[in-house]
């Protein structure tokens, strides 16, 4: 039996931003006293000592959701258009730039904040990964990938908080807009139609066999 790639490339984006932010939420309501982007990582979510009965519930969301948004990346092959080759080797790029991200996303849920520096280290080539992803994501559309112009905008926005991130290092809200962006990302990209070379070849031959029957009819 095949397996249609775009539903697997589709659950896989969707099931990872809900299983993240599901999960977020329930560690939210374990965390003692006040909590927000002003004051905290949501990395603290996942710190033992910050928040010790509900560290559990947020590390296991990096752990599934990097899992999945694994699945996610190496599947986005469905998206390739057959008229933009260099758009689609761009579309490879982000696949593995994408699935090495994921994989760090992996790690900081393995290893908590509470446990530097390895989770540090994890964090950042997590933010440095997503982010030449979406990059090239970005400039993939540009060059005539099959997925809408707008989705180029976002790529760019998300890519420039991720840079401001990087720079001004101790502004926790920063943080929270980069994941923000990188969430409606995935959820983009899952819910975007495809438009591969695989999907327009089935689409015409179907048209072929309707049109080879009309004309044995006549």
């Amino acid at each position: 039996m095949r397996v249609d790639q775009h539903s697997v490339h589709r659950v896989a984006g969707i099931l990872g931003v809900v299983v993240y932010l599901g999960l977020a939420v329930v560690a939210r309501t374990k965390f003692p006293g006040t909590f927000g982007p002003v004051d905290n990582w949501l990395s603290d979510l996942g710190n033992r000592t910050l928040n010790p009965s509900g560290a559990a519930y947020y590390r296991l969301a990096g752990v599934l959701s990097g899992l999945l948004l694994l699945v996610f990346f190496s599947t986005l092959h469905v998206h390739a258009g057959t008229r933009a080759r260099r758009g689609s080797v761009l579309l490879t790029l982000v696949g593995i730039f994408g699935g090495l991200a994921s994989v760090c996303f992996v790690m900081t849920g393995v290893f908590s904040e509470d446990m530097m520096p390895v989770h540090s280290w994890f964090s950042i080539a997590n933010y440095v990964l997503f982010g030449t992803a979406i990059a090239l994501t970005g400039i993939a559309v540009l060059l005539g990938v099959g997925l809408p112009k707008w989705l180029a905008f976002l790529c760019i926005a998300a890519w420039a908080f991720d840079i401001a991130s990087g720079i001004f290092g101790r502004s926790t809200w920063l943080e929270w807009v980069v994941v923000a962006f990188l969430i409606a990302y995935v959820a983009a990209l899952a819910v975007i139609p495809p438009s591969g070379p695989g999907r327009r070849r089935h689409s015409g031959r179907d048209a072929g066999e309707i049109d080879g029957s009309e004309l044995a009819r006549r």
